[in-house]
């Protein structure tokens, strides 16, 4: 008994669009927002994101991490949140 022949039609061309990597490490926060579509309230130019390292302790690591799990949000939407709370500028 002969296999079954599948076809599998043509590979698309120019739907894919390649990214450089050391651009995309660089300005991955601008393009992520290149492929989303605008809304009327992201009128204004996001701003620059910039890493901020620290070292802390482990417990205090720890408690971090377990009050971000009980809220369900990630470690930093948690610091984030409380670093705008604190350092935000009050409009």
């Amino acid at each position: 008994m002969p296999g079954k022949k599948v076809s599998f039609g043509r590979k698309p061309s120019g739907v894919e669009k390649t990214v450089d990597v050391e651009e995309w490490v660089t300005n991955r926060e601008a393009l992520v927002e290149a492929e989303q579509p605008p809304s009327s309230a992201e009128a204004a130019k996001p701003e620059k994101i910039k890493r901020l390292t620290l070292d802390i302790p482990e417990s205090l690591h720890k408690a971090i991490k377990l009050k971000a799990t009980n809220e369900g949000v990630t470690m930093v939407e948690l610091l984030r949140e409380l670093l705008e709370e604190h350092y935000g500028s009050k409009s």
